[in-house]
């Protein structure tokens, strides 16, 4: 944690306060105590709010039933309506290059929309590499949106910085039936 750095290690009745809290030792009036005073100190009060957020937005995933394979729209507006900071690009139909913008300090996920309908299509994997062809992942499998057949590409902040931090990408939509593989669509993404 980097607000802490430098600090003396806590005593060990902050070690044994921590550890009951952590483990659901403390009734519910010690535990809020806790976590005002945790976040009220200012060497470790913003990387408190950030792991809370985090907490928070993995159960809002879980209940969701996770994003391995792609989103659906419900899935996005359930994320909003839990309190997460969207960022949300429809990359269109593919086929024609596209600027995906820069996202807000304090996104939470960023939604990347592919509108094409693969509603009846067999199994589909999204191929992403590099402009220059270099192979950056391959997403397995994924699921459309029952009720568009769009692929929704929901990602954690810091993941997608991660992945679109890259320049230009190019992601193929590529299905497979009777054991041949054909592109389905192609988008050639760039960032500002």
């Amino acid at each position: 944690m980097s607000g802490s750095q430098g600090a003396p290690p806590p005593d060990r009745a902050t070690l044994d306060r921590t550890d009951d809290y952590v483990s659901g030792h403390m009734n519910d009036a010690e535990a809020a105590a806790f976590e005002d005073a945790l976040f009220a100190a200012p060497e470790i009060a913003p990387e408190a709010a950030f792991v809370d957020r985090l907490a928070r937005l993995l159960a809002v995933f879980d209940a969701l039933g996770g994003f391995a394979n792609g989103g659906t729209r419900a899935q996005v507006d359930a994320l909003r309506a839990a309190g997460a900071r969207v960022h949300f690009v429809d990359l269109g139909g593919g086929g024609v290059p596209v600027t995906f913008p820069s996202w807000d300090a304090g996104t939470d996920i960023v939604v990347a929309r592919l509108g094409v309908d693969l509603r009846g299509h067999g199994p589909v994997d999204v191929e992403v590499e590099a402009a220059d062809g270099r192979p950056i992942k391959t997403f397995r499998d994924v699921a459309c949106d029952p009720t568009d057949g769009a692929l929704y590409a929901i990602c954690q902040e810091p993941l997608a910085r991660l992945a679109f931090g890259r320049g230009s990408t190019v992601a193929r939509i590529i299905e497979t039936q009777a054991g041949r593989r054909e592109t389905v669509a192609v988008f050639q993404i760039t960032r500002p």
